[in-house]
């Protein structure tokens, strides 16, 4: 057994790194960040006083079907979600965040409506 063997195939041991086909890809994680934002956003008008409740509800959701994708259950993932009025103002953030490059990483998408901005940042770190 080698050191990126694991448990996933009876080796007993903790894996060290994902296999090439387990690791963390944005390009899956994107759509499920998407779809959550869209469903959940879609209609919805901005109202100050229920936004942090909103958003709590988003990451929660996030991370269950991120958790939920096959192939990612070694990862434990952190969003941070942020809503803003949409007055046309300009925003810009920035992430950074990796213990390990190779089995860790991030992801944002961002969701805009007539009166809703919203950026979603996942953070994906691989449990040894």
């Amino acid at each position: 057994m080698t050191l990126t063997q694991g448990m996933a195939d009876g080796g007993g041991a903790a894996a060290l790194r994902p296999d090439y086909m387990h690791r963390f890809r944005p390009t899956v994680a994107k759509p499920v960040i998407s779809e959550v934002l869209r469903s959940t956003l879609g209609n919805a008008k901005y109202e100050a006083e229920g936004m942090a409740e909103l958003s709590t509800s988003i990451g929660e959701k996030i991370v269950q079907r991120l958790a939920a994708e096959p192939g990612l259950e070694r990862y434990k993932f952190v969003a941070n979600v942020s809503i803003f009025q949409n007055n046309g103002q300009g925003a810009r953030m920035s992430i950074g965040a990796t213990w390990d490059p190779e089995s860790d990483a991030a992801v944002q998408e961002t969701f805009t409506s007539e009166s809703i901005r919203c950026v979603a940042v996942v953070f994906a770190v691989y449990v040894y």
